[in-house]
C-alpha cells in the first residue's frame, strides 16, 4: 500500500486532501474563538483614574469601551437633591443607593427645554442599610469612583408621587429619568463612587483608587459603593458543537482518502472482490494465473482461477 501512496497521482490526492482538512480545522478554530467572542474580562486600564471629560461627553450615550471606567471631577453638590434607590445589595445586604447631583466647575452652561444650568453627572454617593437621606457634603468636593450604565427604567412599587417630593425613593438610577426629577441636563450615566474628599483623591502608585479612600460622611453609616467591572465568561456551546463539526470533517476526508487507497490497491491483490468476470480470460504462461484487460481501468488483472 505504501507503494502505491507513494505514487505521483495519490500524493497529489493527499496534498489536497490535507488542503481540505486544513481549511476544515481553521474553521474549528474559527468557531472555538466565536464561542468567548462574547465575554468581558476585567481591564485594569479602566480603574486608573481619569478625568471625568474624557469619559462623559454631552449627549453621547455610554460606550462599551467607557463603561466601567474610574474617573474623577471637582466641583459641588446640589442641595436637597438626593434620593433613594432601593433594592441595591452590599455584601450581601439590601438597602439603598444614594443619588445626588454633582455639577463640576468646569462644566458648561446649557439650554435646553428644561431652562439654562450647567450639566450635571448623576452621583451614587454611597450605599446605606436605612431609608433616611443625610444631607450632602457643602463647598468644593472632589469625588471619584467607576462610571456604570444606567438602570432600567421602572417605577418602585412601594413609593407613589416620586417626583413631588412626598417620596424620595426610585426603583432605578437612571439618568434619563433624574433629569426630568431635577430639571437639570445631564451625562448618560451613574458614577458610582469609591472617594469623596474636600481635597485630592487618593490615590497608589499605579494611578488607582487607594483602599483607604473615604466618603465625607460623619455618621459612620454611609459605606463606598466600590462598584465592580462587569465581567461574563460565558461561553457559546453552539459554537463549540460546530467546531467538534469541522474536526469530524477534517477527519472524514483523510479517512476517504484512506480508503480510497485501500480499494486502489485491493483492485489490484485481489479484483475478484471488485469486477463481474465476462468475456475471454487469458493464462499467463509464466505464472498460470489467468488474466484479462479491463479497458475503464486499462490495466491487467490477474486471478487464481477463472471465476465460473
Amino acid at each position: 500500500m505504501l507503494k502505491t501512496a507513494l505514487t505521483p497521482r495519490w500524493l497529489l490526492g493527499l496534498l489536497l486532501v490535507l488542503a481540505l482538512a486544513s481549511g476544515f480545522v481553521m474553521l474549528s478554530k474559527w468557531q472555538i474563538n466565536a464561542s468567548t467572542l462574547g465575554q468581558v474580562t476585567v481591564d485594569s486600564a479602566k480603574d486608573v483614574v481619569r478625568p471625568y471629560s474624557q469619559v462623559l461627553q454631552p449627549h453621547d450615550p455610554l460606550s462599551m469601551t467607557e463603561a466601567d471606567t474610574v474617573v474623577e471631577a471637582t466641583g459641588s453638590y446640589v442641595q436637597g437633591s438626593t434620593y433613594l434607590v432601593e433594592n441595591k445589595l452590599k455584601d450581601g445586604a439590601e438597602g439603598y443607593w444614594l443619588v445626588s447631583l454633582f455639577v463640576p466647575d468646569d462644566s458648561q452652561q446649557v439650554s435646553t427645554s428644561l431652562g439654562e444650568g450647567p450639566r450635571g453627572i448623576v452621583v451614587a454617593r454611597a450605599w446605606t442599610p436605612t431609608a433616611e437621606i443625610p444631607a450632602e457634603p457643602t463647598g468644593t468636593v472632589t469625588i471619584a469612583g467607576r462610571v456604570v450604565g444606567n438602570d432600567a427604567p421602572i417605577t418602585s412599587k412601594d413609593v407613589s408621587e416620586e417626583n413631588r417630593g412626598k417620596a424620595r425613593v426610585l426603583a432605578s438610577a437612571n439618568s434619563s429619568y433624574l433629569t426630568n426629577v431635577w430639571n437639570a441636563a445631564l451625562f448618560n450615566g451613574i458614577l458610582t463612587l469609591d472617594s469623596e474628599s474636600s481635597g485630592a483623591t487618593p490615590l497608589t502608585d499605579q494611578g488607582t483608587i487607594a483602599d483607604t479612600a473615604t466618603l465625607l460622611d460623619s455618621s459612620g453609616v454611609l459605606q463606598p459603593i466600590r462598584a465592580d467591572q462587569v465581567t461574563d465568561e460565558t461561553v457559546d456551546w453552539l459554537n463549540i458543537f460546530y467546531a467538534l463539526e469541522w474536526l469530524v470533517f477534517a477527519g472524514f476526508a483523510l479517512y476517504l482518502w484512506y480508503r480510497l487507497l485501500k480499494d486502489s490497491v485491493e483492485k489490484t491483490t485481489d479484483p475478484t472482490l471488485y469486477f463481474e468476470y465476462e468475456g475471454e480470460y487469458w493464462v499467463d504462461e509464466a505464472t498460470g494465473r489467468p488474466y484479462y484487460w479491463d479497458p475503464a481501468d486499462q490495466a491487467y488483472y490477474y486471478f487464481d482461477d477463472i471465476p465460473d
